[in-house]
Order: structure tokens, then sequence, then C-alpha cells
């Protein structure tokens, strides 16, 4: 590596945001890089040098969408920001939403009902992370992925159409309940109870 110019420290070696070392013919990619060491990670720098090298198309890493999964049980997921680190760019500007797998009919005929999704947004609704405890979170992570890479707003979340039964119904409805302080607005329930007269 020192012949070839290539700069590197104990994590690996030192890359910028496009996967390049400090010899500019050298990239890396993967574990070496000194990234996060999951495969999904070594393919997602795979999909930016091949861009730069195939096609000469700037494309930059971004750790903001970078799913994490703990193969426990019950399974953990996480993705974006945590509450904590949430909390510390926005402070009390954020909302917390919590859904918990007790209340989902597929987790309840599994019997598999611990745990939770919680998913932090800005006070706007823009999705900012999510995690998940319980069965196949794993997999049920995969929508606040998309949402955090897409910059989405929960907006999105609650008019997606989630098959029933289903484990996944847990996203919507932890999406649905960015909107429960506002169902409580007395103004809203007299409308509510307006409207109803007429069927």
């Amino acid at each position: 590596l020192e012949k070839a110019g290539i700069a590197h420290d104990r994590r690996g070696i030192r890359v910028d945001a496009g996967l390049r070392s400090s010899n500019r013919r050298v990239y890396a990619i993967g574990d070496v890089a000194g990234h996060f060491q999951f495969t999904h990670v070594a393919n997602y720098h795979a999909g930016i040098v091949i861009r730069a090298i195939l096609f000469r198309m700037p494309a930059k890493i971004s750790d903001t969408a970078i799913p994490w999964v703990t193969y426990t049980d019950p399974e953990l997921a996480h993705v974006g920001l945590s509450e904590a680190a949430a909390r510390k760019v926005l402070g009390e500007n954020i909302k917390v939403l919590r859904w918990p797998f007790a209340e989902n009919d597929r987790a309840i005929a599994m019997r598999q009902t611990r745990g939770l999704v919680k998913v932090v947004t800005s006070r706007r609704g823009r999705i900012l992370g999510a995690a998940i405890a319980g069965p196949e979170a794993g997999e049920i992570i995969q929508p606040w992925v998309l949402a955090i890479s897409a910059k989405m707003n929960i907006k999105a979340m609650t008019g997606a159409i989630a098959p029933y039964p289903t484990l996944s119904e847990v996203n919507k409805r932890a999406a649905i309940s960015f909107y429960h302080d506002k169902m409580t607005n007395p103004w809203l329930g007299r409308l509510i109870r307006f409207l109803a007269r007429f069927g």
C-alpha cells in the first residue's frame, strides 16, 4: 500500500465520498474501506464504484439510509437517526411514533407479539429514522429505508396500502399515529360529528 501511495490506518484504506483512495486510480470498497462492515454495504459500494468507473457518473456514498439488523429473538432493525441523535440535531422539534406488535393481527395469529416499531420524524413529518424490535424486523424495516433515502414525509407511509394480515401493517399503524394528536383536537371532533350527520 505504501509503494502504491495508498493511505490507510487501523480501520482500513482511507477513501473519499466516491470511495477513491489517495491513489486516484485505486478505489476501495466493503470492509477494507473502513465504513460499516455489512455485506449489503459492500454491494452498495460496488454500485457506486461501477457508476464512477464504467459510466463516468459522479456518485457519492451516503450513510443516512444504511440499515442495521441483528438476528436475535426478537430481531432488531434500525435505519436513519435514533431518537437521541435526532434530538441532538433538531432538539424538541421531533415526533416519536410507536406501534406494538401486540396490536397486529398477524403477530397475534403467529403468537409472536413481543416488540414494536418506533419511528422518528420532524414536527412536519419528514421521516428521520426507524427502529423495529420484533418478528421479521429485518424484512419490515425496508419501507423505512426507502422512505429515508427518498426523503419522504410520513404522509407517504400512511397512504400506502399494506396487505392484510401481514406483519408489515405495523409500519402503517405507526405512521398513522403521527396524526393521533390532531384527532384529539376538539375542533376536529366537532367537524367529524357534523360531517357524520350527512352519512
